[in-house]
């Protein structure tokens, strides 16, 4: 919110200005805090550029980003009201500046940043706000922001490979499509206008391509409409994150999907567990959160009996053994880290080897999406040929 503000300075000189604050009381006590014995204090309605339209244009990039340059700030020994300011007044994003204004306000009120961050109310995973409450405590808030813009950024990162893996075959199969579509609607109805009559004696192949031709042919608009209609409901549904995990999960039982989608769900727990370890979050804590990090609700069970395990007693390698979550090398570099005494640098290592295999087996999946498209692509358009060969072959046939 923006107040405008008329107060008494420490001279007894006359002030006036405005200030942003999420209710009237920070906005006192913000004055308080200057120097400053309010006189009059009113609410004003949000300045070009805060208004909650900005808000919610704020991508995950430009999140990432904030975090990014606040974490160096702060590692340069710059001080948490000084940072923010100085982003503040750097940003031209609307969106930022407000979310910017909420934590400066925040933490004029005495508040800590990862209170101040939850107020801002952007959708965040949980464990940011773990990883700012880890680095208070310990004293290195900006090597923990740091951090945690590290996992942003992977996450963000392996979002787009996985978008921009499937834009090729996405591209084949809507070209098919339209190839098809076009054939049906242009093409089939020419030959069925001269085998007008003779529908009765064609092959059953044949009557199917022409019919189905004559149906898209006089049906477009409707056909048009509601595709359309499907693809704004299916965008409406995908939305939903409920939805999204089940479609997951129906994935995960396909043979060519199923070793994609482990290799993911393990790239995303351990990439998370090993940031969080590293920055001195407690394990059980880590473990819940990394579990809240996977999208396959069978996994994240597993997860959360690794955290039963532990909070038992038994060590961390021990559990992922018995659940089957790590095998191999992975499993001996964190039995490794446990002796050692460095359990979040080797977990680090089992997430930088799970990265490197996950893009390998996205290699593969997208390498086997191709060749089935066309495929299945080829096999339609052969049908529609041979149906329309056939037809015509009928054309010609003399019956004694």
């Amino acid at each position: 919110m923006l107040f405008a503000y008329k107060a008494l300075d420490g001279a007894g000189f006359t002030q006036r200005g405005e200030l942003e604050a999420q209710t009237e009381g920070d906005a006192l006590r913000a004055l308080y805090e200057r120097g400053y014995t309010p006189v009059e204090l009113s609410e004003k309605s949000a300045r070009p550029g805060l208004e909650t339209k900005g808000r919610q244009s704020i991508r995950q990039s430009d999140v990432v980003a904030l975090i990014r340059e606040l974490a160096t700030l702060l590692g340069s020994g710059v001080g948490m009201s000084e940072a923010l300011a100085t982003l503040r007044e750097a940003t031209t994003h609307a969106g930022i500046r407000q979310t910017l204004s909420v934590m400066i306000a925040a933490v004029h009120a005495g508040d800590e940043f990862s209170v101040a961050l939850n107020k801002t109310g952007l959708e965040l995973p949980e464990y940011v706000g773990a990883l700012a409450r880890a680095g208070e405590a310990t004293g290195d808030l900006g090597g923990a922001l740091a951090r945690c813009a590290e996992q942003l950024e992977f996450e963000e990162r392996m979002q787009g490979q996985a978008r921009e893996a499937l834009i090729y075959p996405a591209i084949l199969i809507l070209t098919g499509i339209g190839a098809i579509l076009f054939i049906f609607s242009f093409v089939v109805p020419r030959f069925a206008g001269i085998l007008r009559g003779r529908m009765d004696n064609l092959p059953w192949i044949s009557e199917w391509v022409i019919r189905s031709g004559l149906f898209v042919s006089g049906h477009w608009p409707l056909l048009l409409v509601g595709t359309a209609a499907a693809v704004a409901l299916a965008v409406l549904v995908l939305r939903r994150p409920g939805t999204r995990a089940r479609i997951v999960a129906g994935l995960a039982r396909f043979p060519v999907f199923s070793a994609w989608l482990a290799s993911t769900e393990l790239t995303r727990w351990v990439s998370t567990l090993a940031v969080l370890v590293q920055s001195r979050v407690p394990i059980l804590l880590a473990i819940e959160l990394s579990a809240g990090a996977v999208r396959l609700e069978n996994n994240a069970a597993r997860l959360r009996s690794v955290g039963d395990d532990v909070r038992l007693g038994k060590r961390l390698s021990a559990a992922l053994e018995e659940r089957r979550l790590l095998e191999g090398s992975s499993l001996t570099m964190v039995k490794v880290g446990e002796h050692s005494g460095e359990l979040g640098g080797m977990l680090g290592h089992v997430a930088a080897y799970a990265v490197e295999r996950h893009r390998q087996l996205q290699r593969r999946v997208v390498a086997l999406i191709e060749p089935i498209s066309i495929l299945v692509i080829g096999l339609v358009l052969a049908i529609i040929m041979v149906g329309v060969v056939l037809a015509m072959a009928s054309l010609t046939e003399i019956k004694l």
